[in-house]
């Protein structure tokens, strides 16, 4: 397998770990990472930090992992195609940026005579152009088969690229429980970051990309608060674009009752913000994957209220709480009716912890294995 893995932060990287780490109890797993990953400029709002939690002490006994690729080295890359060992290549596709060193691993393992699998984390890029659909149509000739994460991911694959549908499996994003501490309570998560015991706190979690419609949220808030009493808005993660770091402190101008931490959240200090939230939010514009903030709250069994973009509504049992994607009265009004309804917040924290169960890596793992063995007549 290839792709990032911790130390390197990131969903993706976590559910390579879940992934790895649940396959290995089933199978031998050599996997293929990147001591490093990305050259410092692609990332607008700074470097992404190194993930926090010392995950290598908690690998199973059947995963290898060798960080041995650069970004820049083709040798490294070269070396690792013809000395990688399996009867299955399975490699992760979430940017074109890393097309060389993908593709000349997964062409050296073909020539090979290895059968070739692709994790499609997303089919078109949040910002896809012709460069990331040009090298996804050339890297997408050498899978023997495709897994996605949701229906619409598959719809895309199938319109796009005009794969056969015969070679492509849904297999859905699992719930992240890395991020768990023991004995993190509410109270003890709200003590933590300075947030009053009795707020009714909702959460966006996450890298600021301008897809994922923190404005739209932010706005919600400002009408919704007239109405609910205590409403918190607790906002965490690393802009993209430095430009949120000035816009959205200047929009909740005057609004006490907000937390925004707009840099970088180490994977250890997570537990704390989920911990503390009575609701998390995704607002996002555009989407056409899962999201692994999602599968975080799922792992809390933290109610969610999604858009209707991409894969978001299957992380959403109560089709209620599912608002058109960019339609801030609709947001505000479903905050409303979520603090000010009876017994609605417990009802979609009981539906969560029930998606938890359905989103387990156990049966990920044995979709994923009984994927690998049809290859195999």
């Amino acid at each position: 397998m290839l792709g990032p893995f911790p130390p390197t932060s990131g969903g993706i990287s976590d559910y390579c770990f879940e992934l790895a780490s649940s396959l290995a109890k089933k199978t031998g797993v050599e996997f293929l990472t990147f001591k490093e990953i990305y050259p410092e400029f692609l990332y607008p709002g700074g470097a992404a930090k190194e993930n926090t939690l010392d995950l290598a002490r908690h690998l199973p006994e059947g995963l290898s992992v060798k960080p041995v690729l650069s970004w820049y080295n083709p040798v490294g890359w070269l070396k690792a195609g013809l000395e990688s060992k399996g009867d299955v290549f399975h490699f992760q596709w979430w940017t074109f940026y890393l097309f060389f060193p993908i593709f000349a691993i997964a062409l050296i393992s073909k020539f090979r005579g290895k059968k070739i699998v692709c994790t499609i984390h997303n089919v078109l890029g949040h910002e896809s152009g012709l460069i990331d659909r040009f090298f996804s149509s050339l890297i997408f000739l050498l899978p023997d088969k495709f897994i996605v994460h949701s229906g619409q991911n598959k719809a895309q694959l199938q319109k796009n690229f005009n794969i056969n549908e015969s070679r492509i499996s849904v297999i859905p994003m699992g719930v992240f429980g890395l991020y768990h501490g023991k004995g993190i309570s509410k109270s003890g998560a709200r003590k933590k970051l300075g947030i009053p015991p009795k707020a009714k706190v909702v959460l966006f979690f996450g890298i600021i990309r301008k897809y994922k419609g923190l404005e739209d949220l932010v706005e919600a808030f400002k009408i919704s608060r007239k109405t609910v009493g205590n409403l918190f808005l607790l906002v965490a993660g690393k802009p993209w674009e430095s430009e949120y770091e000035r816009s959205l402190p200047k929009n909740l101008g005057g609004i006490e009752n907000k937390k925004l931490v707009l840099e970088h959240i180490p994977s250890s200090q997570i537990k704390f913000y989920f911990s503390a939230a009575d609701l998390v939010v995704l607002p996002y514009r555009e989407f056409s994957a899962q999201s692994a903030v999602g599968s975080t709250a799922l792992s809390f069994s933290k109610p969610i209220l999604a858009s209707d973009a991409g894969g978001l509504p299957e992380l959403v049992l109560n089709k209620g709480m599912i608002f058109k994607a960019g339609n801030i009265t609709e947001i505000a009004s479903k905050l409303n009716q979520i603090f000010l309804t009876k017994g609605l917040l417990q009802g979609m924290a009981l539906d969560s912890k029930k998606l938890g169960q359905k989103y387990s890596w156990k049966g990920i793992c044995e979709r994923t294995i009984g994927l690998y063995n049809g290859l195999f007549p």
